[in-house]
């Protein structure tokens, strides 16, 4: 009885220990959308980090999406946060703040940095600073997408619902 307990708590525990969803390709960009999609991508460092593919809902106690944009209409600040596979650990985010997405001249990112939650590093690997393109904004919709470049993360793009 002992043995199929054990075999039951197994299957169970690889049920819920992520949830991934295969039908992301995290070997090439998404396609650039401006629709909410809920769609990320960006090299760091030459390396190709998708979103979209890891979800956070047995991770964490606020059942997040592995894409999560935040914004605060008082700073006109936008918090992003996305799970993303990372070389060196089994998960990472990357993170950052986009500064002015309302005024699509002057937006930017800041902050950017890799995190690992799991591991309570609040710190991170600093990943610089950089431009931000805002393709649509929509405060109605809640949609934002865009593209994003600075020192270390190139090539970004995003299109998605934010909170």
């Amino acid at each position: 009885m002992k043995k199929y307990c054990y075999i039951v708590f197994l299957i169970a525990a690889s049920l819920i220990a992520c949830n991934e969803d295969k039908m992301i390709d995290v070997t090439v960009m998404p396609e650039e959308t401006a629709t909410g999609a809920n769609t990320f991508g960006c090299l760091v460092e030459g390396w190709i980090y998708v979103g979209g593919r890891y979800s956070d809902r047995y991770w964490n106690f606020n059942a997040q999406e592995s894409i999560f944009f935040k914004y605060n209409a008082s700073e006109n600040k936008m918090a992003v946060e996305v799970k993303v596979k990372d070389r060196n650990e089994p998960y990472a985010y990357l993170v950052f703040t986009i500064n002015n997405p309302v005024d699509k001249q002057e937006c930017t990112f800041t902050d950017a940095k890799w995190l690992d939650k799991l591991s309570g590093d609040k710190d991170g690997k600093f990943l610089g600073d950089g431009k931000v393109e805002i393709t649509r904004f929509d405060t109605s919709a809640k949609i934002i997408s865009g593209r994003f470049s600075g020192s270390q993360i190139t090539h970004g793009q995003f299109d998605v619902e934010y909170r």
